[in-house]
């Protein structure tokens, strides 16, 4: 929703970028058209029941920490963001009031700079302050699910765990794919959203959408497709795999993994079972003939009521030509481009414990060597990856599955892309993963780390660099701060030659 806050700084400032002007203003931001393209949130701490997410049945589940827009009230999960290809958007975003709570907001998924006023995971905001965060997205970004969560280092767990997380949409917009036809456009956008979650003190059982003491429900017309968007966050330390299954009424087919389209859309078997791991996303075509149930590791957690049959004069279809079988081939940017055949730069082995990563543990003093170096902008390299069940998440670059006979485990099929891989449980005995890197678009410092949260929190992430790309600015940064010196730019060295970059 637009904030309704007004800010009595006057100030603007003005940008360009490749398709709009835009301006940034004391109440957000807007295209030259004057259309409101920003965001305003507000971090809160409360003893309160909240009402749940999106109009679902029951009380809402107990929060301790939250996002909200201003005006509104605190949700678990917070509201759903929602952005465009080929704009700039301004996100301000306040403390909680308390001084000793210091806080910030990572964009899991979106593939923009993790430096400068962008996604940066050293920025923080407390009190009352207010900081914006900038994040352009660009026209050859490809839409997705994704999502935001606080990432403050040691208290990750304790913020996400209170209910600081929701899903972060960037819109398909045009250019999807080649065979994409009305009906597919019509499923895209026929879409449901499914957030499962558990909390920090009892990791289970899954609620979906914040419903607690009652079930999710979903209204479908009977055999039509609807786009699914799922996303788990699991605060469990112990597990990081689970499965989502689908009654035998209904049938399935995934679509994307983590926010990016499989190559070709949908894949070409229905499945009612999928294996997903922590902090990954996964959007599937659905239709149920009859009324079913959605379940996690076996546990009921959501229902679907099938009514009466659909009279839209569109037929949804994820299916080219409405065929059954046909897929259609998703566009893919520099960034998503199949690197199986191409020449590597460089390789590397990763292995992550609860509290390293290569027996290196979290600094902002010492960034992590790939190879006693940084990573080189424009180029492409492999990483073998021994996770025992640990999930690496890399922010700003996703991950393409390079191993066959299934090295990465059932989460995960060859060729795909994901930002976060994980072992399951089961396969933590298996061989190393391979997955390939292109280093292209973006530049500068970026983190990768293991996705359990109290793992991260104990010291499983570390900096690197991607040297000789392009650069994030440091402002606009900061909107109101009461001590006159708030979220100044955290320095990190540089593995070459140990200089320190604002980024």
């Amino acid at each position: 929703g637009d904030s309704t806050e007004e800010y009595e700084d006057p100030n603007t400032y003005e940008m360009m970028e490749e398709e709009d002007e835009v301006v940034y203003d004391s109440f957000g931001l807007y295209d030259e058209g004057g259309n409101f393209v920003a965001e305003s949130m507000e971090y809160d701490e409360s003893e309160e029941y909240y009402e749940s997410f999106e109009g679902g049945g029951g009380g809402g589940r107990y929060a301790t920490f939250g996002w909200r827009i201003p005006g509104g009230e605190c949700t678990w999960p917070g509201p759903t963001m929602r952005m465009s290809r080929g704009k700039t958007y301004g996100l301000f975003v306040r403390g909680s009031g308390n001084e000793d709570t210091v806080t910030n907001i990572h964009t899991h998924g979106l593939h923009i700079p993790g430096h400068g006023n962008a996604d940066d995971v050293t920025r923080t905001v407390s009190g009352s302050d207010v900081i914006i965060y900038e994040y352009h997205i660009p026209t050859y970004h490809m839409g997705g699910t994704h999502w935001y969560h606080a990432h403050w280092h040691h208290h990750s767990e304790q913020f996400v765990g209170g209910g600081a997380f929701g899903m972060l949409i960037v819109e398909d917009g045009s250019n999807v794919g080649t065979g994409v036809d009305a009906g597919v456009e019509a499923f895209l956008k026929n879409e449901k959203i499914f957030i499962a979650s558990n909390h920090e003190d009892i990791y289970g059982p899954f609620i979906v959408n914040g419903v607690e003491g009652d079930l999710e429900s979903y209204d479908f017309n009977s055999d039509e497709w609807y786009r699914l968007r799922i996303l788990t966050v699991n605060l469990n330390p112990n597990t990081s795999s689970r499965t989502i299954s689908f009654g035998d009424e209904c049938q399935a087919y995934a679509i994307a993994h983590d926010g990016i389209f499989r190559f070709e859309v949908p894949a070409r078997t229905a499945q009612n079972d999928f294996s997903i791991g922590d902090a990954s996303r996964l959007d599937v075509a659905i239709r149920c003939a009859l009324d079913s149930t959605i379940s996690i590791n076996d546990e009921t957690v959501a229902t679907i009521k099938a009514g009466q049959p659909s009279t839209k004069s569109v037929v949804p279809s994820p299916f080219k030509s409405s065929i059954e079988g046909q897929s259609w081939s998703s566009t893919r940017p520099d960034y998503l481009a199949d690197l199986r055949d191409a020449i590597t730069y460089d390789t590397y082995e990763l292995k992550l414990d609860e509290t390293n990563i290569n027996q290196q543990t979290y600094s902002l003093e010492k960034p992590l060597c790939l190879g006693h170096s940084d990573v080189q902008y424009g180029s492409i390299y492999e990483w073998e990856l021994r996770l025992s069940y640990h999930p690496l998440h890399l922010h700003i670059y996703p991950m393409q599955v390079v191993s066959e006979n299934n090295e990465c485990g059932e989460n995960h099929e060859y060729g795909e892309f994901y930002d976060t891989i994980t072992i399951s449980n089961e396969g933590m005995g298996r061989s190393r993963c391979k997955v390939r890197i292109a280093f292209v678009d973006v530049g500068g410092k970026t983190l990768m780390q293991c996705h359990l949260f109290k793992h991260g929190d104990q010291g499983a992430m570390a900096f690197f660099h991607v040297v000789g790309g392009p650069t994030q600015p440091d402002e606009p940064r900061v909107h109101e701060c009461a001590s006159g010196l708030c979220d100044e730019p955290v320095s990190i060295p540089l593995c070459s030659s140990g200089e320190s970059l604002n980024t």
